[in-house]
């Protein structure tokens, strides 16, 4: 395997998928690895992402183990069942495979390629419901129904549904929020709050102490406070203490 697209179609290979698939999970654009024969680091930050077993510099070098802290033993051996990234099953009810990924979030994929991601829908006025169960899985899908939307890869994230109450975001721009909207949001890791937030098309869902609010963030000072901004010129930025943010979605898709 003298090239990177040699090792890339080694992985497909083992996992025991298609290139198709490969494209799916991925996010790289259909073909890609018959147009190139050389790839990006962007690309090769796409694939690691997607592929989290991967061992970077094999992939890079070819040097070294295919596999993080997996032997050449199990390098050699079907790799399909120790793929801890996601589940793979069939919903014969849907005509789909479903992909489970490590946060639960399922990911329908359809023989026409459409894929369809499934989550947890959490309306704002029922903040305080998810707040007391937002670590008790059962407890969660007990309180809240799911809500589906149509994505164009299979993501790696935590992600959940909110259904958006209030005119806030909502200015009659094409990327506004209005009130009633459906709103998918990806967690953003608590690790990276400190790197400061920035510009986003639909925003932030920050859930807080007192309540969930969909807004941008403007900033993070240097006393711990975040700056919401609203994109309906009647509401006035407000300061609100990081320390009482219990998490910050990024707002990824919204339907109306």
């Amino acid at each position: 395997m003298n090239t990177i697209i040699d090792r890339i179609l080694k992985i497909i290979e083992l996992k025991k998928i298609s290139k198709n698939k490969f494209y799916i999970e991925t996010g790289l654009s259909n073909g890609f690895l018959d147009k190139v024969k050389d790839i990006g680091a962007s690309k090769i930050e796409q694939i690691l992402n997607t592929y989290s077993d991967i061992n970077p510099n094999w992939l890079v070098t070819g040097e070294g183990a295919m596999f993080t802290n997996q032997n050449k033993e199990i390098e050699k051996s079907d790799v399909t069942d120790n793929i801890t990234e996601e589940v793979r099953l069939f919903d014969t009810n849907q005509n789909a495979e479903i992909f489970t990924n490590t946060h639960g979030n399922k990911f329908y994929i359809y023989p026409d390629q459409t894929i369809r991601i499934e989550v947890l829908k959490i309306p704002f006025p029922a903040y305080a419901s998810y707040i007391e169960s937002c670590f008790d899985e059962i407890k969660l899908k007990e309180d809240f129904s799911t809500i589906s939307f149509k994505v164009d890869h299979i993501g790696r994230g935590y992600y959940l549904g909110f259904e958006s109450i209030g005119d806030s975001m909502w200015n009659k721009g094409g990327y506004d929020t209005p009130s009633g909207a459906d709103i998918l949001g990806r967690e953003v890791g608590r690790h990276l709050w400190k790197d400061g937030f920035h510009k986003t098309t639909y925003g932030f869902i920050i859930i807080t102490k007192t309540g969930i609010f969909h807004k941008d963030i403007a900033d993070l000072t240097d006393d711990g406070m975040i700056v919401l901004t609203s994109r309906n010129p009647e509401f006035k930025p407000f300061l609100y203490p990081i320390e009482d943010v219990k998490q910050i979605f990024h707002v990824i898709k919204r339907s109306y």
